[in-house]
């Protein structure tokens, strides 16, 4: 799966001509690249997300370690003081003895069949393989975070640039309206009309440079420190069209590949186990255990030491007979648990087909709207230009004139979020078929001035 470039975009050039944000934007800044790397090192939802699976490593040695041999050691002294008052038994001695006794047990005891463990350790393969998945979406979503609150800065630094110069331009209409007001060429009615006008762009002015700050803090908050100097998008970008174009494969990729469906597919998994876990808590359990005592005693009733050394090799038959119906409750409680996971997994699949669709959709509209739009502001500048000539001839009303500088600003804005809008759904496409990686992101970045 991968992205064709667009043919036949013979409207670029003039398209190159039109388009231009107002605002000025750094000649050297961060790329999107640079700015991904800042966020690896930053972001607390990905570095959670990494600790998160870095722990889940350690479920598989833990899960194995109940089907290992266990060895302990148990040591004790005693010191002990015996006073015999009387005794028919003529082997015992007489009056007080002390005498110290040490006691030393080692014991080594291998699990031969325990059920239980085994669906555990099954269990535990399961959760790393999740929790692998979950990171490679965390990642995943990472990328997309990152390019998402970049472009939103660039989107908008341009509409802040658009106000700007829309509110330029209708104080440079205002300026001639007064002048023909002064000289009875104009109503006093458009002269309220532009300065109304010039206002409300104020207003806008404010707007977009407060919805700008709040765009940087929302990436500061992935970086860790405020990044205000971002390489703007060229003008003119390649448009390439899915490969294949049709949805249908896309949405077969992404119900097979997408890592946050793998990932929901480990945690069904992962259900299923833990109930043969518990049901395996009827099963009877067989231990091999070796004792190697060694007791040394410096008295006793007898009057003499000792020093015995004892080898003990058993076989442990443990068969669960009755819990208070403990076991029965958790199978039943971890089947339930299984049977939610189906639905979870079904509920994500759905979700998936339902952002590849709208990825893939808003790749292949996203071209003919990028198109439409450059066309778009061609057609608004010359319409701003023919409404300002009818204007100075007496043929339009200012009001004509202030309503041709708004549609070409908003044309120009839209078009412009359209190219942004277009390389975001480049990448949820991409993420939803679980192919989105940093090379990804270094293609944008080569885009951008």
């Amino acid at each position: 799966m991968r992205l064709r470039k667009e043919r036949g975009g013979h409207g670029w050039r003039l398209f190159a001509l039109v388009l231009g944000c107002a605002g000025c934007f750094p000649v050297h800044g961060e790329d999107l690249t640079q700015v991904y790397t800042l966020c690896k090192d930053s972001d607390p939802k990905y570095k959670a997300g990494r600790y998160e699976f870095e722990a889940a490593g350690y479920a598989e040695p833990q899960a194995l370690a109940s089907l290992l041999p266990t060895l302990s050691l148990e040591a004790s002294q005693t010191d002990t003081r015996q006073r015999i008052i009387s005794s028919a038994n003529a082997v015992f001695g007489s009056g007080l003895s002390l005498y110290p006794t040490r006691n030393t047990t080692l014991t080594l005891t291998q699990p031969i069949f325990k059920l239980s463990a085994f669906r555990g350790y099954e269990q535990a393969q399961a959760k790393v393989k999740q929790a692998a998945a979950n990171f490679g979406a965390t990642e995943q979503d990472l990328m997309l975070r990152a390019a998402t609150a970049y472009l939103n800065v660039l989107a908008a630094r341009d509409a802040l640039g658009f106000a700007a110069a829309e509110r330029d331009a209708i104080k440079r209409q205002l300026d001639l309206v007064q002048q023909r007001f002064s000289s009875g060429l104009v109503a006093r009615v458009g002269l309220f009309d532009a300065k109304a006008r010039y206002e409300l762009k104020e207003a806008d002015v404010v707007a977009a440079q407060n919805d700008l700050d709040d765009k940087l803090q929302a990436l500061r908050e992935m970086t860790g420190k405020l990044v205000t100097s971002l390489n703007p998008l060229r003008e003119v970008i390649p448009l390439e069209q899915p490969d294949p174009v049709d949805m249908s494969k896309w949405i077969e990729s992404a119900l097979q590949q997408n890592l946050v469906l793998l990932a929901r597919r480990h945690t069904v998994e992962v259900a299923q186990q833990e109930v043969g876990r518990q049901r395996a808590g009827h099963m009877p359990v067989v231990d091999l255990v070796a004792t190697q005592n060694g007791k040394v005693t410096g008295g006793s009733l007898f009057g003499g030491g000792s020093n015995v050394a004892t080898t003990d090799v058993m076989f442990r038959l443990t068969v669960p007979i009755y819990s208070g119906g403990a076991t029965s409750a958790l199978t039943d409680e971890a089947a339930k648990r299984y049977q939610a996971s189906l639905e979870d997994l079904e509920r994500d699949a759905r979700q998936v087909e339902r952002q590849t669709r709208a990825a893939f959709q808003g790749v292949t509209g996203g071209i003919i709207r990028v198109k439409a739009l450059a066309q778009g502001v061609v057609s608004s500048l010359s319409a701003r230009e023919l409404k300002l000539e009818g204007y100075k001839s007496g043929l339009e009303t200012i009001l004509q004139v202030l309503d041709a500088e708004r549609d070409l600003y908003a044309v120009k804005r839209d078009s412009a979020r359209a190219r942004y809008d277009y390389l975001l759904n480049r990448l949820r496409l991409k993420q939803a078929v679980g192919t989105l990686n940093e090379d990804d992101l270094t293609e944008i970045s080569k885009l951008m001035q």
